[in-house]
């Protein structure tokens, strides 16, 4: 699990490098950057010879599996921008075996915790502190 919280991190201050907290206006999701790039720089950073073998996959799964945080599209990774899917409409799971809405909030924001600018969502369903 440390493994995981410091490759998300290096991922994520290396797309967010040239976001500031002082920054006005409107809310920035940063750069984007191509797998390659960003498992070159994860790999100059982070110390995980021994414990990515025994991790499920490696950085791209880390990655994907992290989609509260990540977007992934065609090998390029970006910071989500959760106001952006907004007006989509989800396919509704019939045969779902827990209630979402008692999910809201019981886990913390990553937005809220480490983006420079903070969350973006007005009524996001994750907790903020």
């Amino acid at each position: 699990r440390e493994l995981c919280e410091r490759i998300v991190q290096c991922a994520a201050s290396y797309l967010l490098r040239n976001v500031s907290d002082e920054q006005k206006g409107e809310w920035s999701a940063g750069e984007s950057a191509s797998f390659a790039e960003l498992v070159s720089h994860i790999k100059d950073r982070v110390e995980f010879s021994e414990e990515l073998k025994q991790q499920d996959g490696g950085i791209q799964t880390i990655l994907k599996n992290c989609h509260q945080v990540f977007q992934i599209r065609q090998g390029i990774v970006s910071i989500r921008d959760w106001r952006m899917g907004a007006g989509r409409k989800r396919r509704a799971v019939a045969n779902r075996k827990y209630d979402r809405t008692a999910l809201a909030k019981t886990k913390l924001c990553w937005f809220h915790e480490h983006h420079p600018q903070g969350c973006n969502v007005v009524e996001c369903m994750y907790a903020h502190g």
